[in-house]
């Protein structure tokens, strides 16, 4: 999976550079909330578009992977303490209790009773 997910990547930064270079003598005029950048050549443009995405996803991803760490964790000291509890009742002596006997105890409806 991780060499699909880097020659993916690879892909789309090469169709990423070749739209650059297609569009290199292209200029426009950016605004960054109140930042006004003239005459930027928009291979540029694309090139920090991509750049910051990239960083975006990553963030949010890193984020991600931590969440889901943590979450493990708490679910594999979980686990641990389940076991730990089962092996104690496995390991538990039986208790020593005395089982009434079944034919003294039992009583007969058509017995008479002296």
């Amino acid at each position: 999976m991780a060499v699909f997910r880097v020659v993916l990547i690879l892909i789309v930064f090469i169709l990423l550079l070749i739209l650059a270079l297609v569009n290199a003598q292209e200029t426009t005029t950016v605004r960054v909330f109140h930042a006004v950048f003239e005459d930027v050549s928009v291979a540029f443009v694309m090139l920090y578009s991509f750049a910051f995405g990239a960083l975006c996803v990553g963030v949010f991803t890193l984020v991600s992977e931590i969440q889901l760490r943590a979450r493990l964790r708490r679910q594999n000291r979980e686990i641990n303490s389940l076991m730990e509890e089962l092996r104690s009742f496995r390991n538990a002596p039986l208790e020593d209790s005395a089982m009434p006997d079944t034919a003294d105890s039992y009583r007969y409806e058509d017995e008479d009773q002296p």
